[in-house]
């Protein structure tokens, strides 16, 4: 998770493991689509969408290997 610095993310769950990857409908992406992460955190499966819908939109996710 990447957040800007001076922000809140107390009650933000941390990164974990990418299960997968999801294409999502973007309209402001080439062709129309992109290809997100699904990510294992708190318990469930998330992806970026849903991470920053549930805790803020300034929430980034960057994807590294281990």
């Amino acid at each position: 998770m990447t957040a800007p610095p001076g922000s809140d993310t107390a009650s933000v769950p941390g990164g974990g493991v990418v299960v997968g990857w999801v294409l999502v409908a973007d309209e402001q992406a080439v062709c129309g689509t992109r290809v997100d992460p699904v990510f294992l955190t708190a318990g469930r499966a998330w992806t970026p969408d849903q991470l920053r819908q549930e805790h803020g939109q300034h929430l980034g996710v960057a994807v590294r290997a281990a």
